[in-house]
């Protein structure tokens, strides 16, 4: 490889590896001078002057108490009060919605909206691809029916990608375990199994 072609490569997995770093990073500072700022008239008037840091106590404090809340019965129902007061904000419910289920999908303690990690002959014939098997659907036309499963290809992040409607015969189940296939996509392929060994793909049920 000639050392321009590297040079593109090394800088183009260097953007890939600091982006998400970046955006966390980011959000949480936002979030904590947002905190400050509407905290600020709270300590100037109780100490007469800033509190630095306090955006952060504030932040981390309120992030353990939701945990704790989502932790027992209780604070569930505390919980689910607030989201139903959210849900009738006509823009903030679909943006809350939209966040709850990406954080449900690829929260570890949730149940998967994945069912296991398939490969698939996408976008083109001799090309594969990994994916998960997310569901299926039923397709009619012409008084006929075939049942299609759904596949969801993730591209640069696991938050990003296609969805495909595809036939099971012609997909394949892989020996990857759930977990090891969001490894192989966050490592961006460095992360294999000594061995990927592939068999026909049997449709599972919704509760599967």
């Amino acid at each position: 490889m000639n050392p321009g072609r590297r040079f593109k490569r090394y800088l183009l997995t260097g953007f890939l590896v600091l982006a998400p770093l970046s955006i966390s990073v980011f959000l949480l500072l936002w979030l904590v001078a947002m905190v400050d700022g509407l905290l600020s008239p709270v300590s100037n008037a109780l100490v007469g002057r800033e509190l630095p840091g306090l955006g952060l106590v504030t932040a981390l404090s309120l992030a353990l108490a939701a945990g704790w809340l989502a932790s027992n019965i209780a604070g569930q129902q505390i919980l689910e009060a607030i989201e139903d007061l959210v849900r009738h904000v006509p823009v903030l419910n679909w943006l809350y919605g939209t966040v709850k289920q990406l954080t449900e999908v690829f929260s570890p303690g949730a149940k998967s909206q994945f069912k296991s990690v398939v490969m698939v002959e996408y976008p083109r014939e001799g090309v594969y691809q990994l994916g998960f098997a997310t569901g299926s659907v039923e397709r009619e036309e012409a008084g006929r029916s075939e049942t299609l499963t759904s596949v969801y290809i993730p591209t640069n992040h696991l938050y990003i990608g296609d969805l495909v409607l595809v036939p099971p015969a012609r997909i394949k189940t892989t020996s990857m375990t759930l977990q090891e296939g969001i490894q192989f996509f966050l490592s961006l392929g460095a992360s294999t199994p000594p061995a990927l060994r592939t068999d026909a793909f049997e449709q599972k049920g919704p509760d599967a």
